[in-house]
């Protein structure tokens, strides 16, 4: 993130500023926009950055992000054991580079790679570069065929609904990006993929679980309008599957485990996952997944020899730390398949539970909220405000503004295109929540609209059911 300091202080004379005097009970001010002339304890450092923090919000009241705001003790104990180990360095830390194939291998298994595949991957900081590296990837390949070809202008066939990255994508590495408008349904069209598919298109991207709504993409339908074109046509495109935030939960629920989305469909070539989602890690990891080897441009794939010996590198990313990948492999051994399904299960628990709160709430016996999707693909309630809610003076943004006072963080956007005329808030529930904070946002959004309504409310006004709410 680019930032631009706001302060305004500058070096007197060119020497450093003088420590600002604390106390025996309170420590110096923070240094703001230069060095302090001398050290300080260690303590009182510790204080002074410390208190910074009261300032931000509560993680575990974070319903914006999907990024885990918990972990048990045990596995945060490894990751204190493992910060002073730098990835790269491959050749000094075999055990980390043999634990990272494991998860590899583990994720491809579970990603249905066929026995007669050949499956690699790699660890990445995040979702967004395991994007990038499987998206360049597939440019480099088209490049080869294309210049064969005498053709140029690559392109990439994304939705509406696919996240920032993939506009980072195609603005950085300059190729065009097809954009395909969601359905009624909130998924990328299909029938529009087929009709934009070309000798020019280097990927087919679909989304495992959209942040704006939570669907899946129809998968098994691009990989039929895929296959019709390839069949047809000498350049074979790839489709490339976004599982940042369903890849560690279509193999665990019950309801998705038969649908064919990962490596059992014929042109699902790659997945990206996002480790610290779903995986359940803290920032950053994220895992890009390959079906076969073959399947990577070897022009990407760097042999570094300066390290203390010969090492294969694909990456955008250097040196960073150890620990995630080691607090993967934590959450691996000791959630297994039961523990995995155990923890997604609950969570879609309290999604049925709390939809069922919400979509009974009443202000003056009138509806006032919709359910964007009643059944969404992963964890998260959507909801709008019906036309008498508007006509009460509800706002949904005054709503999430007041949430904030009572600590919780929840984002109001509009839907994607077409459908960006609907504004929508969403709660996104993660490891850490449970049905008394369900419970707890309830009774704060019923709070916050008795407080921001322009029409005075009485002890009846807002109602659940036969209830009325005080």
């Amino acid at each position: 993130m680019l930032v631009k300091s706001v302060y305004k202080r500058k070096y007197v004379n060119n020497t450093f500023p003088k420590d600002p005097p604390g106390s025996i009970f309170t420590p110096n001010s923070p240094p703001l926009d230069s060095l302090y002339e001398s050290k300080m304890s260690a303590s009182e450092a510790y204080e002074i950055v410390n208190s910074e923090s009261y300032f931000d919000g509560d993680p575990q009241l974070n319903l914006a992000t999907f990024v885990s705001t918990w972990m048990e003790p045990t596995a945060i104990e490894l990751m204190k054991k493992n910060l002073d180990k730098n990835y790269i360095d491959k050749l000094i830390y075999p055990q980390t580079i043999e634990i990272e194939k494991r998860c590899v291998s583990i994720l491809a298994n579970l990603y249905n790679a066929n026995i007669k595949d050949n499956p690699t991957g790699t660890s990445t900081i995040g979702s967004t570069e395991a994007a990038l590296l499987a998206a360049l990837n597939y440019k480099f390949m088209w490049k080869k065929w294309a210049a064969a070809h005498e053709l140029k202008d690559p392109e990439i066939i994304i939705g509406t609904n696919v996240q920032v990255c993939w506009d980072k994508f195609a603005k950085y590495f300059e190729v065009k990006p097809i954009k395909i408008p969601v359905g009624p349904d909130h998924k990328i069209n299909i029938n529009e993929v087929a009709k934009h598919l070309s000798d020019k298109t280097i990927c087919v991207v679909g989304i495992l679980g959209n942040t704006f709504t939570g669907e899946f993409d129809d998968i098994k339908g691009l990989n039929d309008a895929v296959d019709n074109y390839n069949r047809n046509h000498k350049w074979q495109i790839p489709i490339h599957i976004d599982a940042a935030i369903g890849g560690f939960i279509a193999p665990f629920y019950k309801k998705y485990k038969d649908i064919p989305w990962d490596f059992r469909l014929k042109w699902v070539k790659s997945i990206n996952i996002s480790a610290h989602k779903y995986g359940l890690v803290y920032p950053g990891l994220g895992w890009a997944i390959w079906r076969n080897k073959n399947d990577l441009d070897k022009e990407l794939i760097f042999t570094i020899d300066y390290l203390g010996g010969s090492q294969d590198d694909f990456s955008l990313n250097f040196s960073r730390n150890a620990s995630n990948v080691i607090a993967q492999y934590y959450n691996l051994t000791r959630l297994g398949a039961e523990g995995y399904e155990e923890i997604m299960n609950y969570l879609y628990e309290i999604q049925d539970y709390f939809l069922k709160k919400i979509t009974n709430l009443r202000l003056y016996n009138t509806k006032i909220f919709n359910v964007v999707n009643s059944t969404p693909d992963i964890p998260i309630i959507v909801i709008s405000l019906t036309k008498e809610g508007k006509a009460l003076g509800l706002d949904l943004a005054t709503i999430a503004i007041k949430m904030k006072e009572y600590g919780w963080s929840i984002p109001v956007y509009p839907l994607p295109i077409p459908l960006h005329n609907e504004i929508v808030m969403r709660m996104v529930l993660k490891v850490g929540f449970n049905f008394g904070m369900a419970d707890k946002l309830y009774e704060n959004i019923v709070k916050a609209i008795e407080e921001t309504n322009s029409i005075p409310t009485t002890a009846n006004s807002l109602s659940s059911g036969s209830h009325g709410i005080c």
